[in-house]
This record gives structure tokens, sequence and C-alpha cells, in this order.
């Protein structure tokens, strides 16, 4: 028997067993992510001011592990095409052990859901003692890093008890207001403009709800696909190639398949020789780059692989899921939602307790 017909004999007898009906926490929190939107923005709209003046006369680096490292990759695309101000991320774990000279006058963003992320904390701890200054962005005002740093942020996405699916999307929700923020005090944009782009995330959000049910149903069938894949790779550009660098983390996190998250440029150099009957890859459209997307999807599904476009707008020949059209900057977010869902429903085929870890646990608390 080959690999692939007892993969999908096993993965039969696991869906039988699996109630796909059935309600996870995973599942609960992913859908409250629009929601954690509005109630992120409505908060916050008074400290992004304070936040941004923080920020606005200092070079800015970011710090954090996983989602939230993905998180800052997002800010530093933001802060380019918004304000034309250069920023560096930094992963956690290289910084403490290979820290770079601290300048007087950087400011440092840390991100870290539960506050308590043993790295994070400890690259804060040593940017305290050089005195640099520290905006912390988490979900818990008593954590550790919220009690280091000189200014905090919240994302308010209530309490989260599995992998990142609303804390991420609230940190997005606040980065890319920020960024907004910033671009208003410099001048490079105007107040009308500020308010049109906090209008086009409300807007998101609000479709976003609107949509959820349709594209829940949408991930079902090509769950089912993506179920029998031996590995995965999920390909975006610009802000999507972060959302396609936080999925491949969760799905490797929840549906424990191997995946990786790269840019469409990078996949065609190399990667694409990996591809075959055995891999699921997911093509994140749209956008400026959404010709080159469709065309890399189309070439993926002539190897073999089962291929899913994620686009405001559906391709001849591929399968798709589509969500409603929305600026390019903001395409991150119903592309998130959609592979967690994919992730959540693949899992469930797989006969997979979504809500547990195997290994690793919630918070990191060791090196």
């Amino acid at each position: 028997m080959s690999y692939i017909d007892a993969l999908a004999s096993t993965l039969t007898r696991n869906r039988e067993s699996a109630e796909l009906s059935s309600e996870h926490l995973l599942l609960n929190e992913i859908r409250e992510q629009p929601t954690t939107i509005l109630d992120t923005l409505e908060a916050e709209k008074k400290s992004l001011p304070q936040a941004a003046n923080f920020l606005i006369r200092r070079d800015i680096h970011f710090l954090g592990m996983g989602s939230s490292y993905c998180a800052g990759l997002y800010a530093r695309y933001l802060l380019q095409e918004m304000a034309a101000r250069r920023s560096e991320v930094h992963l956690a774990s290289e910084f403490i052990h290979y820290p770079q000279d601290v300048v007087a006058n950087d400011a440092f963003v840390a991100i870290s859901q539960s506050g308590e992320s043993v790295e994070t904390v400890k690259a804060v701890e040593l940017l305290k003692r050089k005195r640099a200054l520290v905006l912390g962005i988490t979900n818990n005002p008593e954590s550790k890093l919220a009690r280091l740093s000189n200014q905090t942020l919240l994302t308010h996405a209530g309490t989260e008890k599995v992998s990142a699916t609303k804390s991420f999307t609230s940190t997005l929700t606040l980065l890319h207001m920020l960024s907004a923020t910033i671009s208003r005090r410099t001048g490079k944009i105007n107040e009308r403009k500020l308010s049109q782009l906090s209008n086009q995330l409300t807007k998101t959000a609000s479709n976003l709800k609107h949509d959820f049910g349709r594209l829940e149903e949408s991930c079902k069938p090509s769950s089912e696909q993506l179920a029998g894949s031996r590995s995965g790779m999920i390909v975006g550009r610009g802000p999507n190639l972060v959302a396609a660098l936080q999925g491949a983390l969760i799905f490797k996190e929840v549906a424990k398949i191997p995946t990786e998250g790269m840019s469409g440029g990078e996949f065609t150099h190399g990667p694409m020789e990996a591809v075959s009957k055995e891999m699921g890859v997911v093509v994140l459209g749209g956008g400026r780059t959404r010709e080159l997307q469709a065309k890399l999807a189309g070439r993926a599904k002539t190897l073999g692989a089962y291929v899913l476009l994620l686009a405001p707008d559906a391709s001849d020949g591929l399968d798709s899921i589509q969500f409603s059209a929305c600026e390019e900057s903001l395409m991150i977010f119903p592309c998130n939602v959609i592979l967690n869902l994919l992730t959540y429903f693949t899992a469930l085929r797989r006969g997979l307790n979504t809500d547990k870890f195997s290994v690793i646990s919630k918070i990191t608390r060791t090196e």
C-alpha cells in the first residue's frame, strides 16, 4: 500500500471517530476575531497617539517570538509603506544571546500575548539595563512585560487558552493603527486619511463578521484535501507574507503537518522542486502581485499538489476561497482567519484535539 493510500485509510477512520460539528475552544476563539478587532480599536484609541509620540523621534525595533515576531514583520511593512520609516524586527531568542549595540535614541516595541514569554522578557530586562526605552504590547496588563515597559498598549483579546488566533489579530490591529498614527504625526498623511484608515479596518472587521459562516463552510472541503497532505507550503507576498508565516506556524502547531511559509518569489527559487501530490499548497492572492500569485498557484497545481487560492476573486481552474475586497495592507486579516479555520478543520479531519498541546505549552517560560 502506498503512503497516500495508507494515510487516506487512516484519515477516514479518524474522521469517522471525530465529531466535525463539535465546538472546541480554538474554534470559538477564531470566531471572536472580528469582535476583538473592534474592541481593540475602541479601547486603545486614546493610547495610540501617546504611543506614537513615544516612538516618533526614535529608530524603532520590534521584538517577539512566534506569532509576536510575525506581527513585528507586519509593522515593519506598514511603517515603510505609510510613513517611509525604516524599522528592524528581532527574534527575542537571538537578541538576548547575540545583542546589537543599543543607541540612546532607539526604541523597542516588545510584543508578547501573555507578557511572560521567557525570551521576550529577558530581552526587555537586558534593554532596561542599557537604559533603552520599551513600548510593550500584551494582552495581560499585570504581566512582567507590562511592568517592565515604559509604556504599554493592550490587545483586549480576552482570555486566550489555545494557539494564538484572536491575540494575533488584535496585535495586528494595534500595529496597523499605530503605524497610521505615526504617519499622521510625521505629516505623511492628514487627519482625513487617518480616519479613513481606521474606517477601512472597521469595515474589514464587519465584513469578516458577516462572512464568517460562509468562510467556515468553504474551509471544510479544502481541509479534507489538506488533511491528506504529507507536508504543506503557504505562499504570500507583501503584508500577506506575514499571514503565510503565521499560518504555517499554527498549521504545524495544531494540525501537526510540517508546513513552511514563504514569499511567492522565493518559492520559485528552489522550493518548487519539492512540490508533489503529497503536498498541500495554499497561495495568498490579491493586491499588486495577484497575477504573479495566481500564476504560481497554477504552476504548483500542474506538479500534482493540491492547491488552494485565497483571494478576493476566483481564478479559473483553481480551488479558491474568496473574501471581501479590501486594501492590500488589510488582506492579512481575512487571510489569517481563513488559515485559522483551515487549520482547525484539517486537525479535526486528522482526528486531533485542537485544544491540547502535545509537547509545548501556551506560555513558554523556559528556554
